[in-house]
């Protein structure tokens, strides 16, 4: 069957994963810069990922806010800011691929197919998006926080598909399998690829998915180049 796209997860897949040992000290930076207590920060940034990847938070200075809120700690515009600040340049610094990636996507759209990104995270990631080197090679960016949807729901999928103007079992879905993502894809028609990640420091070490998958996987990005499909 010839498939047509490929559509890639971000974190884990086309960049490396958010690292508990250097995210953890952002957030530490970001604390200290609100005057909340570590403990409750880091705690709360957990809490609010699941409605900031749903775009429940216009904005991450928004997230902060209500953290402050919650922890009944008074931040000004300025501090916000300036915690802020600190993640936004995580995230940018995040997003930049390594050259070989973009090598690979390069060989990829030489051969004719079309590329997408299905990424659950919060707004950041959306706004920084368009200055990262893989702008000008995906063709079909989606961020569950402009869609309302997160992985592995059949929507985010479908909603992908339907903008890149092809069907599903056209294409190839590659994720480093957090979330059950690759069963997501499966199950809407697509054909999942495992992108083998470190998994030693990243926050949800333990997926099931990723222990007990059978299916085709590689271990860099330029794999994909070499693969028949």
């Amino acid at each position: 069957m010839p498939y047509r796209a490929v559509i890639f997860d971000l974190f884990g897949t086309l960049v490396n994963s958010f690292t508990r040992r250097e995210y953890d000290k952002v957030n530490a930076q970001m604390a200290a810069a609100v005057s909340v207590p570590y403990a409750e920060f880091w705690r709360f940034m957990g809490e609010t990922l699941h409605d900031s990847c749903l775009g429940r938070y216009s904005s991450f200075e928004h997230l902060i806010s209500d953290i402050c809120t919650r922890t009944g700690v008074h931040a000004d515009k300025a501090q916000i800011a300036q915690a802020a600040a600190f993640h936004y340049e995580f995230v940018a610094n995040a997003i930049v691929p390594e050259p070989v990636v973009l090598e690979a996507l390069d060989r990829l759209k030489t051969r004719g197919h079309r590329l997408g990104l299905i990424s659950d995270c919060g707004p950041p990631v959306p706004l920084l998006f368009p200055q990262s080197p893989l702008a000008r090679f995906i063709d079909t960016p989606v961020f569950s926080c402009e869609e309302q949807i997160k992985k592995p729901s059949s929507a985010i999928y479908q909603r992908t598909c339907q903008r890149m103007e092809i069907e599903p079992h056209q294409c190839i879905y590659v994720g480093d399998g957090s979330r059950q993502e690759l069963t997501g894809a499966a199950a809407v028609g697509m054909r999942p690829v495992l992108k083998r990640t470190d998994l030693t420091d990243v926050y949800d070490s333990h997926r099931p998915e990723v222990e007990s998958w059978r299916g085709p996987a590689v271990d860099e990005i330029r794999e994909l180049c070499d693969m028949r499909f």
